[in-house]
């Protein structure tokens, strides 16, 4: 029995961590040999028929798809045409974009025959053997599977206590990891209940951890290849500051390489000597999600913000030079385009090295999804799921929302947006309106033309009328566009123009252009 185990990336440097695993597993527990399981990592630019195509080519009894907000729609039109050209192909999903709403997926896509609810690793062994010994499923617990004409549910999974069950998915790789970026855990989990996010929280048990020494020993194994970055992919990096602080500590003791790390970090739980340790390990790009400064909304989504604790963190981070990205979401239920515009004006002042607004998608398994009607929130059924309205933001209030996202994501970096934003009687939202007025035109999705939803950390290509411009081309017509609006500005507002002209000619080492 051959299985394929394939996904599409966030970002095409990301290692494909979860399909590791499941290899990993099925290869630790006997079920398959290394050689029988193909990890794929396919190319997001490529069309549903040159995705099967690619999925077929090992004739595999078995294709695993993991699924998130940004594939499922291709990898399930993929399905379609590898079942119309293997009808005895079993195709096998997993992932938060299906797992929540197995029974729907199923029932709305013949050509997939089982979804993982949960957890992948145990019921994706699980199923192999079955299928190996020619059994059903239906002993299998955490699953939704066709039998006949008919869905059926095993209920709930009880969740894996002990991660370090788990074989390590290192040893899985067989590919050049040059460059790459490396995606690595060292918990499961999130015990927060912030309404918007999912991670996991339909379990009963909220935190799971991988042993330190486990954790320590991957870190080193990576930090001593030719990578280009470690993603510690935790819901909340520094949940336990002790923890996180002696790996901060390790990995500062072994990169002498300067391996970029990534994480994502609560603001609240950063100290001055974790924010001097992340330094010293070479952490260069955090999240840092604030998402509302509203107190009524932070409530409706069960989001905690101990606005003291948050400031201190940011001074640390900011003292001590690190890199990150301060989070808004556009849309929350109970927010108002005034609101938002506190919340934003209060982000910029903090003065981040970077700032971003996402906006707000009903992700399946959230306690927002579930709430939506009581809400009476209006969202796209389809991914992304963006919201279209609520009780106190109209459609043209989301349509607003979305062209602020693209528009933050040009002025946020500029320092001389910074400095104008300084000025008597102008806030850094005003400037934001400025921009979007000057430019015109319908909102667009947020990342300009593309329909794919925006992922934190994962900064959009942002171009001009559909085009397919490199990123670096895209960075150049965003600096020519601000340029111009910088000097637009100036003349509207009736700013003498010769400092902001010059900072800007400095910052984007180009003479603005005329207008």
């Amino acid at each position: 029995m051959s299985v394929c185990l394939a996904t599409v990336n966030a970002k095409p440097a990301f290692t494909p961590l979860s399909l590791l695993y499941l290899k990993a597993y099925l290869v630790a527990r006997g079920t398959l040999v290394a050689s029988d399981v193909h990890v794929v990592e396919l190319d997001p630019a490529a069309s549903p028929a040159d995705l099967a195509r690619r999925l077929l080519e090992g004739a595999p009894s078995i294709v695993g798809l993991s699924c998130y907000v940004w594939n499922v729609k291709k990898l399930l039109a993929a399905a379609a045409l590898m079942k119309e050209q293997r009808p005895d192909l079993r195709v096998v999903l997993g992932g938060p974009e299906v797992g929540p709403v197995a029974r729907s997926v199923l029932e709305a896509n013949p050509a997939v025959d089982c979804v993982v609810k949960s957890e992948g690793e145990l019921p994706f062994n699980d199923i192999v053997r079955a299928w190996r010994r020619g059994d059903d499923l239906s002993a299998i617990a955490g699953l939704c599977f066709r039998e006949g004409g008919e869905v059926v549910d095993t209920g709930d999974a009880t969740p894996l206590a002990d991660l370090n069950e788990l074989a390590s998915p290192q040893a899985m790789i067989d590919f050049d990891p040059k460059g790459r970026v490396i995606c690595l855990e060292t918990q499961r989990g999130c015990v927060f209940r912030c309404n918007f996010c999912f991670y996991n929280k339909d379990l009963s048990i909220r935190n799971r951890r991988f042993d330190l020494g486990r954790v320590k020993e991957e870190i080193r194994f990576w930090l001593e290849q030719d990578i280009a970055q470690i993603y510690l992919m935790d819901p909340v990096f520094n949940l336990n500051a002790a923890r996180a602080k002696e790996i901060c500590a390790f990995i500062a003791e072994h990169n002498t390489r300067r391996i970029r790390i990534h994480t994502e970090v609560w603001a609240e739980f950063i100290d001055e000597e974790m924010a001097r340790l992340m330094k010293e390990a070479h952490f260069r790009f955090l999240e840092v999600g604030l998402q509302t400064t509203d107190d009524r909304v932070l409530v409706t989504v069960e989001r905690r913000l101990r606005m003291a604790r948050f400031l201190e963190g940011i001074d640390h981070l900011k003292r001590h030079d690190i890199p990150f990205e301060l989070q808004l979401i556009y849309g929350l239920p109970g927010e108002t385009r005034a609101s938002f515009r506190t919340s934003l004006n209060f982000a910029a002042s903090l003065e981040p090295p970077d700032l971003a607004v996402f906006p707000l998608m009903l992700l399946p398994g959230t306690e927002l999804r579930r709430k939506a009607a009581g809400l009476d929130i209006d969202f796209d059924p389809e991914p992304p799921y963006f919201v279209r309205s609520h009780r106190s933001m109209t459609p043209e209030d989301i349509a607003y929302g979305l062209r602020v996202s693209e528009a933050v994501g040009v002025l946020a970096r500029s320092w001389t947006v910074r400095l104008l934003s300084r000025e008597p009687g102008l806030t850094f939202a005003d400037i934001v309106d400025a921009w979007l007025g000057w430019e015109g035109g319908a909102p667009q999705s947020p990342g300009g033309t593309s329909t794919e939803a925006p992922q934190p950390g994962v900064p959009p290509v942002r171009t001009e009328g559909g085009s397919t411009a490199s990123p670096r081309d895209a960075a150049q017509d965003d600096k020519g566009r601000l340029g111009r609006f910088i000097l637009h500005l100036c003349a509207s507002r009736g700013i003498p123009p010769e400092f902001y002209e010059a900072s800007a000619r400095v910052e984007l080492r180009a003479t603005p252009p005329s207008q």
